[in-house]
């Protein structure tokens, strides 16, 4: 499966949730639709839910089909959402005439791709995307205007744990671990470190 449509599936069902949910939800359609169309990414999508890829041609199809597989949605009602934002009218514009709005391969989505290359990681994306569209729709608009990944999202809304990783040389991670961590960090693991030994030699 093409990880790229995979990706633009996750999209497709960020803006479909986001036109159902309300004045939350609405206030990140303007973005959505800017991007799924500039990549062209609801030429050419995999459903997140069924795993089956769809194709369209034109724009107002993907728009009106049902969900799954497309928006269910009416196109005036979108460009009411978007009413504020004259870029992405013109852009949903030239979406409905048929000229091409999207570069499919813009720096941020070849770095997508790649981040989504393992198997788990389409999963973990599509989770960070619905728990920062509930929770911290400002952080979402950051990662659809491809300004944050959705893990380093995650990590600044204090969903995840901040990592790094380290090799086996040891001046090079302590380098990394202050650099990373920062040295009041550095000094916690320190007496962790220390504390375990201990404990390693009384058994």
């Amino acid at each position: 499966m093409v990880q790229q449509e995979v990706y633009s599936g996750q999209m497709v069902d960020s803006l479909r949730h986001s036109l159902r949910d309300g004045k939350h939800g609405l206030s990140l359609v303007p973005l959505l639709v800017k991007r799924v169309i500039q990549e062209g990414m609801w030429r050419d999508f995999v459903v997140e839910r069924t795993r089956e890829r769809v194709t369209y041609t034109r724009f107002i199809d993907f728009v009106t089909t049902k969900p799954l597989e497309g928006l269910g949605a009416d196109l005036e009602l979108i460009k009411r959402i978007c009413a504020d934002h004259k870029d992405v009218l013109l852009l949903i514009e030239r979406a409905v005439q048929g000229k091409h709005g999207g570069d499919r391969k813009s720096k941020q989505i070849k770095h997508d791709i790649i981040m989504i290359d393992k198997p788990q990681y389409g999963t973990d994306r599509s989770y960070a995307l619905r728990r920062l569209h509930k929770d911290r729709p400002d952080l979402l608009q950051k990662v659809i205007a491809g300004n944050l990944t959705p893990h380093g999202a995650m990590v600044e809304a204090g969903f995840r744990p901040k990592t790094f990783t380290i090799t086996q040389n040891v001046e090079r991670a302590a380098k990394t671990i202050i650099k990373a961590g920062g040295e009041g960090f550095a000094r916690e693991l320190i007496d962790e470190l220390e504390a375990r030994l201990r404990e390693g030699g009384k058994q």
